[in-house]
């Protein structure tokens, strides 16, 4: 009789749990009792509303069906904002869509499974969600998340992908957390860069560039853990052991190799190598000519992914390498751009701009260019070495044209999200498209230093560290991820946490300005002067100017009380101003004068900066000096009128 009256339907289950409520009730029998009272009553206020019903309950636990994963998301997010107010009842709540059998004794199936065992992934104050409540609910506005990419979980024979709801007031696990609790052990491979065997020294570009693509190709075979480019760049030139690489990458496999070209033949030889002990697993050579170089990536990679992956299936094994172009001179302005981009200098990026529009007229449809030109334009926009409109605007056309070729790119949405926040001032839109790129690729670390960075802006400074952190540990070799990780630390007040930081990037590119400037940063906020200047004049001995060192110079000296050299060195401001009109330095007029205590002028330059729509003015939470600023009314009253969301609070009391 029961057997027929089961019904099979497709359901959002939702599973909470209490953290902790075994050792509750050893502590206190009656609190836990009421805790757990606390949660099913406001478990059940808020089911009428979403159409959930309760199928069981399991001592503190609570098993819940819903009719959408949307409804099911949005009851758990109210269930926690209320079970944060005391007496607080510490909840993980998982949810999982799928098929259940549904009787009059409750619910059954491997959805059940399922959300209980996302919902053990969580911490206090979570909401875990399935790859598949993810697939229901992406589209929906006001929805963050943050991914974690695919793990196996106990008892499920699927690898899961695993997100977690990232709502203002939700708790995020770590993604260390997430891997201890999974025992996720991917396999894992550093491809260092290949050596340049050929004639000419001028194809360095092209084994840097057949290094990329390898890396890239990799990338997309799944449980496989690639170190970043910027991580194995770093031993370019460099003769260390490969045991010591494989130490300070995390992986257990290393590849290096070389390239060969002459006039349109090419011979790559590369070698797998196992980071444990530093014997070879295999080695080999690949010949072919140039029209054929896709085809020779191909090799390559086919070749490492089926000495690390035994279950790699033939479907996978079809074509790994996706080039979006098959035309082999845009390819090759590609890799030239490349290889000026990777080296981040107004300069050199000025030179990549040409080689990847060179790339784009060859191959009108080529992802790639049109994500990396959007980039170099974000990057001269930001730093102030083109007008904001024009470079903005043209990145813009680039990142939506990269988008509307090929929508899985990472990279595209992290510079269409920077045109949003410093053009456009759209901070939404700007953190959905960081998060969208970080969903795409949750390994890399790129889009979570843009998630670290949009925080330090909107006032989120534990959000802020979260990501940065997340971002260097993915990539700890990498120059910004250093960066970024150095000027959330300042920004908190970890002064000696972001002098490590700078100094980790000083170590491996002692000729890195920012980190320069962030240690100047450091030690005006630490009031040691000296040092700060000392730190700021190594900065501006690599700059490339006549007028280089004013407003760096002009802050230190203002704070010292050496008003002749302030002077002397605001006068190098106005005269860099003259000869170049194009620059906008309200914000280093503003600094300059919040730093001699003239609040006044200050705010006249702060003013100008509004009225242009300046875009480094969103950083005004956390630019130096700006916050002796904070204890007059007009500095509220900019903020306001920047308009900043409103959850942002500026917590900070140590510059």
């Amino acid at each position: 009789m029961a057997q027929t009256n089961n019904i099979r339907l497709l359901a959002a289950i939702m599973f909470a749990d209490i953290v902790g409520y075994s050792k509750m009730m050893q502590d206190n029998e009656e609190k836990a009792k009421a805790l757990r009272d606390r949660q099913r009553s406001v478990i059940e206020k808020y089911l009428l509303k979403y159409h959930g019903q309760v199928m069981q309950y399991y001592g503190d636990g609570t098993l819940i069906m819903f009719g959408s994963a949307l409804d099911a998301v949005t009851c758990a997010k109210e269930i926690q904002a209320e079970l944060r107010n005391e007496p607080a009842v510490p909840l993980r709540i998982g949810i999982h869509i799928g098929d259940v059998v549904y009787d009059d004794e409750g619910i059954y199936g491997d959805a059940v499974n399922v959300a209980a065992r996302v919902q053990s992934l969580g911490i206090t104050g979570s909401v875990m969600i399935s790859g598949k409540v993810f697939d229901e609910i992406k589209n929906h506005p006001g929805i963050r998340v943050e991914a974690f990419g695919e793990h196996e979980l106990k008892n499920i024979y699927i690898p899961m992908s695993i997100y977690a709801l990232a709502d203002r007031g939700l708790e995020v696990p770590k993604q260390s957390y997430i891997e201890e609790l999974t025992g996720s052990s991917q396999k894992s491979i550093a491809v260092l860069p290949f050596s340049n065997f050929s004639p000419n020294e001028d194809n360095d570009y092209f084994s840097d560039g057949i290094t990329e693509e390898i890396i890239n190709t990799l990338t997309k075979v799944k449980d496989l853990r690639v170190a970043s480019r910027t991580s194995v760049f770093a031993y370019k030139n460099v003769t260390k052991d490969i045991r010591d690489i494989g130490k300070e990458l995390n992986v257990t496999t290393v590849l290096e190799g070389s390239v060969r070209k002459a006039g349109d033949r090419i011979r790559v030889t590369a070698q797998l190598i196992n980071a444990d002990d530093g014997f070879h697993i295999w080695s080999e050579n690949f010949d072919g000519e140039m029209k054929d170089i896709f085809t020779v990536q191909d090799e390559i990679a086919l070749k490492i992914v089926t000495r690390l992956e035994d279950s790699f299936t033939e479907l996978e094994r079809g074509r790994l390498y996706e080039s979006s172009t098959q035309n082999i001179d845009a390819y090759n302005y590609y890799l030239q751009g490349l290889f000026y981009w990777n080296k981040r200098s107004p300069e050199a990026v000025k030179k990549a701009i040409k080689f990847f529009e060179k790339a784009i007229h060859e191959c009108s449809t080529y992802t790639n260019a049109y994500s990396y030109l959007a980039n170099c334009y974000t990057y001269l926009g930001t730093i102030g070495h083109m007008p904001g409109e024009k470079a903005f605007t043209k990145a813009e056309k680039n990142a939506l044209k990269a988008i509307e070729i090929n929508n899985s790119r990472a990279d595209s949405y992290i510079a269409l999200g920077f045109v949003n926040l410093f053009f456009k001032w759209d901070f939404y839109t700007a953190e959905s498209n960081f998060r969208k790129a970080i969903t795409m690729e949750p390994d890399s670390s790129e889009p979570r230093q843009a998630l670290s960075f949009y925080n330090r802006i909107v006032g989120r400074f534990d959000k802020m560290l979260q990501q940065a952190e997340a971002a260097a540990k993915i990539d700890p070799l990498s120059l910004p991820a250093l960066l970024e990780l150095g000027r959330s630390h300042w920004v908190v007040g970890n002064y000696e946490k972001a002098l490590n930081c700078f100094n980790e990037a000083l170590d491996l590119d002692p000729l890195f300005r920012a980190a320069l400037e962030g240690k100047a940063l450091v030690y005006m906020s630490q009031k040691k002067y000296d040092k700060a200047l000392r730190a700021a004049k190594k900065y501006i001995d690599l700059i490339d100017s006549k007028y280089k060192g004013g407003s760096q110079l002009a802050c230190i000296y203002a704070l010292m009380g050496d008003k002749k050299r302030t002077e002397e060195s605001i006068e190098l401001i106005k005269k860099r101003e003259k000869d170049q009109p194009h620059q906008n330095l309200t914000l280093d007029y503003a600094m300059v004068y919040a730093a001699l205590g003239d609040n006044d002028q200050a705010f006249k330059y702060l003013d100008k900066a509004l009225k242009k729509k300046l875009g480094a003015l969103l950083l005004i939470q956390t630019l130096p000096l700006i916050q002796n600023l904070k204890g007059d009314p007009r500095f509220k009253e900019l903020v306001n009128k920047i308009g900043l969301p409103k959850e942002s609070k500026v917590s900070l009391n140590t510059h």
